[in-house]
């Protein structure tokens, strides 16, 4: 597998084998080639302020960000703020490594074609992520 995790931020919670785990199981899970390239960077609020402005025009923080590949080599890219991450966590009252397992498969589908322009592709998408989560955690539960 082909896949690098920058982590700019140490947090407990985040657990790069599980992470990595949790990938290798959606490259298979959605038929995708374990050997394109796919680039995480755990970053925070700061660094994704710049490159959300820098691509999409928007001067503000977002929770994810994601890139297609630009080679037949390369999945993609996701950026994750952890800042953004956590107060969502918290506001949510969701655990903050089951979202972080929710927003890589958010970016991971986009890169994989998933799109939410309509409430029914959103709600689609959605159910998706949670049953990634769900059957993942089931098979290493096993």
């Amino acid at each position: 597998m082909q896949t690098t995790i920058i982590n700019d931020l140490e947090r407990d919670y985040i657990d790069n084998d599980k992470l990595l785990g949790f990938i290798e199981f959606m490259f298979e899970r959605m038929n995708i080639d374990k050997e394109l390239e796919l680039n995480i960077l755990l970053s925070d609020d700061k660094k994704i302020t710049q490159l959300n402005k820098q691509f999409k025009g928007k001067d503000e923080p977002t929770n994810i960000l994601s890139f297609y590949g630009y080679d037949g080599e390369i999945f993609g890219d996701i950026i994750i703020s952890i800042d953004t991450l956590e107060r969502e966590a918290k506001e949510q009252e969701k655990d903050v490594f089951d979202y972080l397992l929710f927003l890589l498969s958010h970016g991971f589908l986009h890169l994989a074609g998933y799109t939410h322009e309509t409430m029914e592709k959103y709600n689609d998408m959605i159910d998706e992520q949670n049953d990634l989560i769900k059957e993942w955690k089931h098979e290493i539960q096993s």
